[in-house]
C-alpha cells in the first residue's frame, strides 16, 4: 500500500547535502555534533511525515526544496505549495473514488457477491449456524482488512480476537456484521462511504477507499 521514500530522503533532508559523491551514491550522514544530531532528528522526522502520506517523491528535489527554503530562496511562496499540494489531494482523491467505484461494479458480478440497499457487498465464506449480532451486541471477531490492490492495513488474525460494541464500527462493519451468524465467515466489500469517506486514515487508508474486510464472528454478548 505505501509509496515509501528510501533512505536517502532521510539523509537528503537531514544533512541538507544536494551533492553525490564518485560514484552516484548519496554519502552515510556523520553526526559528529550536538547540532548534527539535531538536524538529522529534524530530518528524520520530516521524512517519517512524507512517508505518512505515502508519496513517492525526488528525494533531489526534496533535499532541494530545504536547502533553498532555509535559505530563504525558495521558488515557490507558502500559498503556491499549498495550491499544489491541494490540487494533488484531490487528484488523487477522485482517482481513488473512480476505481473504487469499478471495482464494486465489477465485482457485484461476481458469483456469491450480494449487494445490500445500502450498496455494502458481502460473500458468505462459511455459513454460521448460531445467532445474529443486533446493533446493540457486542461482538468478538478476527478479521483482516485490506484494501483494492491487496495489502492488508489491519488484521486481528495470529493475535487476540477483537471485542468491541457492534454500533460503535463503521457502518459498513454495523450493517455486515447483522447479515452474519455465530460462527460464520465473511468477506464484506465496503463503499467508501460506508467505511472512511473522504476523510480516509493518514498513512493506512486513502481518501474515498473502498475496503475489504474478511470477518469471523467468533461471539455475541
Amino acid at each position: 500500500m505505501k509509496n515509501i521514500l528510501s533512505i536517502g530522503v532521510v539523509i537528503l533532508l537531514a544533512t541538507a547535502i544536494g551533492c553525490s559523491s564518485d560514484n552516484g551514491t548519496m554519502p552515510i550522514a556523520q553526526m559528529k555534533t550536538q547540532q548534527d544530531s539535531l538536524s538529522y532528528a529534524y530530518g528524520v522526522q520530516i521524512a517519517e511525515m512524507l512517508k505518512q502520506q505515502n508519496k513517492t517523491l525526488d528525494a533531489d528535489m526534496v533535499a532541494a526544496a530545504v536547502k533553498e527554503a532555509l535559505a530563504d530562496t525558495a521558488q515557490l511562496s507558502l500559498e503556491q505549495c499549498q495550491e499544489i499540494l491541494i490540487a494533488d489531494q484531490q487528484r488523487a482523491m477522485e482517482g481513488m473514488k473512480n476505481e473504487s467505484e469499478a471495482f464494486l461494479a465489477e465485482n457485484a458480478t461476481k458469483p456469491g457477491v450480494q449487494t445490500t440497499a445500502s450498496g455494502l457487498q458481502y460473500k458468505i465464506i462459511q455459513e454460521g449456524t448460531g445467532a445474529s449480532p443486533k446493533a446493540e451486541d457486542t461482538v468478538t471477531i478476527h478479521y483482516t482488512g485490506k484494501l483494492l490492490d491487496g495489502n492488508v492495513f489491519d488484521s486481528s488474525v495470529g493475535g487476540e480476537p477483537l471485542t468491541y460494541p457492534v454500533g460503535q464500527f463503521i457502518q459498513g462493519w454495523i450493517e455486515g456484521l447483522q447479515l452474519m451468524k455465530l460462527g460464520g465467515k465473511m468477506e464484506l466489500y465496503i463503499p467508501s462511504n460506508l467505511a472512511y469517506g473522504e476523510r480516509g486514515i493518514s498513512g493506512a487508508i486513502p481518501p474515498n477507499a473502498a475496503l475489504i474486510f474478511e470477518i469471523e464472528l467468533l461471539d455475541i454478548k
